[in-house]
């Protein structure tokens, strides 16, 4: 999967992560949480692994941050520096 074809695919995930962080700027889980707290339920399709694509997309673009190496610590978060950028992608 290349990285052009993602935001198609991941649409929903992606937008669902954007739009919690912007409610929630300070908030910071993992992937777990993320399904669990930022997601409805039923949102994404595609379960854990849709999202970790979507949000290492996220990290990519640099609208997010993630932080630790175990992929089970893994703790992601929202880059406020971008926050007018993912503003202007979500309209």
């Amino acid at each position: 999967m290349n990285g052009k074809d993602l935001p198609g695919r991941h649409k929903k995930a992606i937008q669902g992560t954007l739009r919690y962080l912007i409610d929630h700027p300070d908030a910071k889980d993992t992937v777990e949480g993320i399904l669990k707290w930022w997601l409805p339920e039923g949102s994404v399709g595609g379960g854990r692994e849709e999202v970790e694509q979507a949000l290492d997309f996220l990290v990519t673009r640099g609208w997010l941050t993630k932080r630790g190496r175990n992929p089970s610590a893994k703790i992601y978060g929202l880059n406020k520096e971008r926050l007018k950028e993912i503003k202007r992608f979500l309209r």
